[in-house]
């Protein structure tokens, strides 16, 4: 079962079950798949690790279960990021309106839950400079698959050297997977390729 609606009660999914018979689907750079895709809202099961150097921006609200491994949802909070840790068990909670970045390291499981988008509802893909912070790409779209529809926006502002590239020089290059996320004594993401 790779993608179920939920027009009928189905049976329960266990969900670690799932996500092991599932684990070649969970590549980078979002690495996720849909578990359900209902009316009102669609659920997602996100392997790590995950290649992602966006924040993504939407009209809707979030809600983060993480079944295993920690990882880290970094978000634009009054003009800067904020890294907010969640570890195994815990729950996190997204605003409207607030752009995040889920940092995904390797053997991580979590569940994502969205609202559908109305027809003509857009959505943000953003990417900042490492090097000053600024905004470099805003990309508005009407995303119809967050599964496909993110990864292709992704490369192809990864591809474009004119939107990939800061008014101050520095180009937001694709990222390598996550290798690990350090919290102590401030959090830091590792990515694979660097110590």
């Amino acid at each position: 079962m790779s993608t179920t609606t939920t027009s009928k009660v189905l049976p329960p999914i266990n969900i670690r079950k799932w996500a092991e018979d599932h684990i070649d689907d969970f590549r980078p750079p979002v690495s996720n798949k849909y578990l359900y895709r209902g009316e009102d809202f669609f659920v997602m099961v996100i392997g790590g690790p995950n290649a992602r150097n966006d924040f993504h921006k939407t009209a809707s609200e979030e809600y983060f279960f993480q079944l295993k491994g920690d990882i880290c949802v970094q978000t634009i909070e009054a003009g800067r990021i904020v890294n907010h840790v969640i570890r195994e068990g815990d729950t996190f909670f997204i605003p409207s309106n607030v752009p995040h970045a889920p940092q995904r390291g390797p053997d991580t499981i979590g569940v994502v839950v969205e609202r559908k988008r109305p027809d003509g509802e857009t959505e943000h893909q953003q990417f900042y400079c490492d090097n000053c912070n600024e905004l470099v790409w805003d990309e508005e779209f009407d995303c119809k698959d967050i599964v496909e529809h993110f990864k292709q926006s992704m490369e192809a502002f990864w591809a474009d050297p004119v939107r990939s590239t800061c008014s101050c020089g520095t180009r937001v290059e694709k990222p390598a997977p996550v290798a690990r996320i350090d919290t102590d004594p401030q959090v830091k993401i590792v990515r694979q390729g660097e110590d």
